[in-house]
């Protein structure tokens, strides 16, 4: 679960997400319904708690250092032109200029 969790996470950073909680338990059984109800009670726990921090910091996640330099590094590539369709995108986007997704108006997704 560890390397799934991880490169899952690695998927989403590349994505521009800028917060990824992760969460992986083995459940020793091949369905849900085959999950024993203790098991099931725990993941059900720890899967709220994990909501309950998501919605606390719902529209209040900034993009972190490590997201900023990734982006900057495929912001010098778009605008060298490395992949036409993603340079179009890029372009349309603004951020081989000023543009920034992390720096959107509210309510406005950049990302998608």
């Amino acid at each position: 679960m560890r390397s799934t969790n991880k490169d899952m996470a690695d998927s989403l950073f590349y994505w521009g997400v800028a917060k990824i909680f992760k969460f992986g338990i083995g459940v020793a059984a091949i369905n849900w319904d085959k999950v024993s109800e203790k098991k099931k009670r725990s993941v059900e726990k720890a899967t709220d708690s994990i909501a309950e921090k998501i919605q606390k910091r719902n529209g209040r996640v900034k993009a972190g250092i490590k997201t900023k330099s990734f982006f900057f590094l495929m912001h010098m590539l778009q605008k060298k032109g490395w992949n036409e369709a993603d340079v179009r995108y890029w372009k349309e986007k603004g951020w081989t200029e000023k543009a920034r997704p992390w720096k959107q108006s509210k309510g406005e997704s950049t990302l998608l």
